[in-house]
Parts: structure tokens; C-alpha cells; sequence
């Protein structure tokens, strides 16, 4: 009987070991996507599958930097892609309305000819300590484009 005992209480914690990552991969659902190509139809495959990402539960962070950054700007006025029939911006606001926090990078504003003003609404600037402190976490995956 002892044995028996012993085997059930083995089995139970080998299956409550196992499930744990499972509930852990809901909880620690986080991803940063940096875009720093200035080429639209990545720009906008990046943002069509950031927005995946957000239906799916994940908590997204957008970075726009270099080329990319004009983005998050009043002055973007990439083209119009059949399919979506919408440009990389129209597509990154959807995804925003979806939760996506979106910032251009630290280097952009002042290394171009934008100011904070120029940015669309919901568009912030990243600091690098805030987006540090963001990719030290652990579960954190990465998506470059």
C-alpha cells in the first residue's frame, strides 16, 4: 500500500511539474519588435504579424528606430498594400488599438529632423533605462525587422 502511496504522489508531481510551463507561457507572454528598415512592405509584413501577436495575448512592445521611425511620424506616407489595404502605419495604429505600446528609439528625434510633436498620437519616445528594464526580463523574446 505504502508503494502505491508513493508511486501516486510521484505521478502527481511529475505532471504538476510538467504543466507548469504551460501556465507560465500565459503569463510571460512578452515581446519587443524593433523595425528599423525603411523597406514598406517589411515594415508593413512586421506590423501584420506584431498584430497577430496582440490577438494572441501577447504584451508587445513596437520599437521604431533609424529608417523605420518615420513610422510613428505625421510625415510617413508609405503605400498601400492589396490585402490589408492599408499602409505599415494604418496597419502598427490597429495593432496599437489592440494594446501594442509603440515609442521610436532613443537616437531618432534627435538625430533627425522630428520633433515629439511630429509624432502620431500614441507614439512615445523610449528611454533607454525604460526599454532596458523591459528587455532584462527574462521571458522577453525579440523580433527584428
Amino acid at each position: 500500500m505504502q508503494r502505491f502511496k508513493n508511486g501516486l504522489i510521484a505521478i502527481t508531481a511529475l505532471l504538476a511539474l510538467g504543466l507548469m510551463p504551460l501556465a507560465q507561457a500565459e503569463d510571460d507572454n512578452k515581446v519587443l519588435v524593433t523595425v528599423t528598415t525603411g523597406d514598406a512592405q517589411t515594415q508593413a509584413m512586421a506590423m501584420i504579424l506584431t498584430g497577430q501577436l496582440v490577438q494572441r495575448g501577447a504584451d508587445v512592445r513596437i520599437l521604431l528606430c533609424d529608417q523605420a521611425g518615420e513610422m510613428g511620424t505625421t510625415a510617413f506616407e508609405g503605400p498601400t498594400f492589396k490585402g490589408p489595404d492599408a499602409n505599415a502605419q494604418q496597419i502598427m495604429q490597429k495593432v496599437m488599438k489592440g494594446g501594442a505600446q509603440v515609442d521610436v528609439c532613443a537616437l531618432f528625434l534627435p538625430n533627425s529632423d522630428f520633433t515629439q510633436d511630429d509624432l502620431i498620437d500614441g507614439v512615445g519616445a523610449a528611454s533607454p533605462d525604460e526599454m532596458g528594464e523591459y528587455m532584462i526580463d527574462e521571458d522577453v523574446r525579440f523580433l527584428s525587422f
